[in-house]
Formats: C-alpha cells, sequence, structure tokens
C-alpha cells in the first residue's frame, strides 16, 4: 500500500514519523498533526448459482492466482455500494447479468497479496447474458459443489464453496 511508503504529509509536506496515536504506531506528522490510517479496502464477491445448483466460477487471468479458478470479484469503486460492485464485477467477468439475493457472508481478509480487504460476498442469480470470459478472465465456466476444479485461488473453497455446500445440504 502506498500509505505503508509515504513520507511526507498529504496536507502541510511536513515530514512523517512513526509514533504511538490511539495505542498503535502511526504515521502522523509533527507539524499540523495529521495522521495516517491505514485502512482496508473494500471489495465484493458473487456466489451465482444456477437452477441446478452449480457455481459459476472463473480462470483468473490475471496475478495474484493467475491460472486459478476464482469467484467473480473486485474491489468497490468510490461510488458503488458493495451490491452494484457484485454485479458490474459479474458482467464484467463473465458477461452475465445478475440479480443479487442476498448477502451471504462478510469477511476480512487480512492476506490478500494486494492489500487487506473486508470482502462482502453476495447469493446471485443470472437474469440474462450469455456466459463468455472477460478481459480479465481465461474463462468462465458452471461447477457442481462436489465437482469443484481443484486449483481454487483465495481460499475461495475453504472460506465460501464449502460453507455454501454444507448450507445447501450437500
Amino acid at each position: 500500500m502506498w500509505m505503508g511508503r509515504a513520507r511526507f504529509c498529504p496536507v502541510c509536506a511536513g515530514e512523517l514519523v512513526s509514533s504511538p496515536v490511539h495505542g498503535r504506531v502511526r504515521k502522523a506528522c509533527p507539524a499540523c498533526g495529521v495522521v495516517l490510517y491505514e485502512n482496508p479496502a473494500s471489495a465484493a464477491a458473487a456466489v451465482v448459482l444456477d437452477d441446478a445448483q452449480r457455481v459459476l466460477l472463473v480462470r483468473r487471468g490475471i496475478e495474484p492466482f493467475l491460472g486459478a479458478w476464482a469467484l467473480p470479484a473486485g474491489y468497490q469503486e468510490i461510488d458503488e455500494h458493495p451490491h452494484e460492485t457484485v454485479v458490474r464485477e459479474v458482467r464484467e467477468e463473465t458477461g452475465l447479468d445478475i440479480a443479487v439475493d442476498e448477502l451471504f457472508d462478510l469477511l476480512h481478509v487480512p492476506d490478500d497479496p494486494r492489500k487487506p480487504a473486508n470482502l462482502a460476498i453476495y447469493l446471485c442469480r443470472v437474469v440474462s447474458g450469455e456466459l463468455r470470459a472477460g478481459d480479465d478472465a481465461l474463462e468462465a465456466a458452471w461447477f457442481a459443489l462436489d465437482a469443484l476444479p481443484a486449483e481454487i485461488g483465495f481460499h475461495n473453497r475453504e472460506v465460501v464453496l464449502q460453507p455454501l455446500a454444507r448450507r445447501l445440504g450437500r
């Protein structure tokens, strides 16, 4: 994250120092008092199920987890509600338009190689479109929950898909 490497205050350009602030060591400006708080990103992922209760996955065409299968997901834009993020990301990655049915889970993901994130995971269904891989996906395909591909990125199998299978009684 850029903030971890910041050397100067974004308000007054004074040199930042590491000092205790509210019980943690944080970068702060001794000249104007600005504190740089590092916060996780916001992201959303879709668990899209078809009528046969197969789940939609995309094979990633970018790092991290290049070549691995994952849920369609992405970072939230500043002007989006998380459910709008998941609709946009599914359209971009798979060509499908979805309806969001419910929030499945809210996770803190501290070990994402890009930056820590809070991830809203939504249960969704397709309303229109034709399945195709988007610009950052190599493939998009449906999988039965008991026949998932071997390589799944982002702990999606353990953290999302296995609990989903238990919830659906599979």
